[in-house]
């Protein structure tokens, strides 16, 4: 069975001294620098630390991050605090505004967390619980169910949304009602708050003397009303699956909107090219590809040279040429100027298949959309949650 999916079965809740101390602990905020041009990464580090200054070492808890501009937008990320520490890297796009940005950090004393309930269960001793990411990474296991009907799920940990699928453990037909909520979701008091400013673009002189004050964090920013999630319906559209797999997966930059979308999932006869620059030799206007070589291929757009990705991260032209084709699910083509690729030039984005959510959920199913964490490393988008 493929996973990546982390099952940590380590303590997940902080000690009674921590509570009664907690008003002599803070955060502690390190950004790597608070005047940031667009393009710029800005990372962050975060440290629960004593009234002395050290770390305090704990097991498990949740950094929530609230990131709000000038103009009102606000996101939310939340990164897991593993030992006292938690940090990622927000990728600065063009396309966000440019000013100051208040960053105010809440430590959540728990850890990831479903908590559920069948209705009307008779004689359900356990029941199977699926995990599906949206990198298509699956997990499972058994869940013991109470004789009341409740059950609790504490021991997976991942990145962005993911389905959670449950099922009887007995293959019996009997029909599950459940209900579900996760603790990340429900109110809470944090332990500790804080916060920093940074700014994107060019800062006058008074606003770059006003970046260095401390920023007063109130509790109540991280309060939020509990929140029960629903069951969704996992139906087909009309929708192509390149353009659903499109949606799904392509994030940030990659959804620039003039790009060339080449679907491999759809085509069969696809699978008979030796490598993805032969199969796309002649396919897109504009775009000159030579395949082999001692570099794997190149690729030319209107005289410029052409950027790989694989997955949105960048690769060299032999990493795209060692993916077998019948690994990859789509290309996207992007035409120069292309803000992912240097010097403006071209980008060739390839990404590869998914496990098939349809394929993997299980009968008599009960599906769940679920918030895990946020990627250590991401793009700041201000128009919605980074999760």
């Amino acid at each position: 069975m493929k996973s990546v999916v982390l099952s940590l079965f380590a303590c997940l809740l902080m000690t009674s001294t921590v509570q009664a101390q907690q008003n002599k602990h803070r955060l502690d905020i390190q950004l790597n620098k608070n005047i940031l041009q667009p393009g710029d990464s800005l990372i962050v580090k975060v440290d629960y630390k004593d009234s002395s200054g050290r770390i305090i070492n704990q097991s498990l808890a949740t950094l929530e991050l609230t990131i709000e501009n000038e103009q009102g937008l606000r996101t939310q990320l939340r990164w897991p605090m593993i030992n006292g520490q938690a940090s990622g890297a927000l990728y600065l796009p063009d396309s966000l505004a440019r000013g100051k940005y208040t960053l105010l950090a809440g430590l959540q004393q728990r850890f990831f967390e479903v908590r559920g309930k069948i209705q009307d269960a008779k004689n359900i001793g356990s029941i199977q619980a699926m995990l599906l990411t949206k990198t298509g990474d699956w997990a499972d296991q058994e869940v013991p169910v109470s004789q009341n009907g409740t059950f609790s799920i504490n021991n997976w940990l991942f990145e962005d949304n993911a389905l959670m699928a449950f099922s009887d453990a007995g293959n019996t037909k009997q029909p599950l009602n459940i209900r579900i909520s996760t603790l990340l979701d429900s109110t809470y008091k944090p332990l500790a708050v804080a916060g920093k400013v940074f700014y994107l673009g060019k800062p006058s002189s008074a606003m770059r003397l006003s970046l260095d004050q401390p920023v007063k964090a109130a509790e109540a920013s991280f309060a939020g009303p509990g929140i029960e999630l629903q069951a969704v319906v996992v139906t087909g559209t009309t929708k192509s699956p390149a353009q659903q797999f499109d949606e799904e997966y392509v994030s940030g930059l990659f959804q620039s909107g003039n790009e060339r979308l080449i679907s491999i999932m759809d085509d069969p006869h696809a699978l008979g090219f030796s490598d993805i620059f032969t199969f796309l030799q002649g396919r897109i206007a504009g775009l000159q590809i030579a395949p082999g070589g001692f570099y794997g291929g190149t690729a030319r757009w209107r005289g410029s040279p052409v950027t790989f990705f694989i997955n949105e991260m960048r690769v060299s032209a032999q990493d795209v040429a060692n993916i077998p084709v019948s690994d990859i699910a789509i290309v996207k083509a992007y035409p120069p100027p292309f803000l992912g690729a240097p010097g403006s030039g071209g980008g060739l984005a390839i990404y590869t298949r998914r496990g098939g959510e349809v394929n993997y959920l299980p009968a008599n199913r009960q599906v769940f959309k679920v918030r895990g964490y946020t990627p250590s490393a991401t793009t700041l988008d201000m128009d919605k949650l980074n999760m």
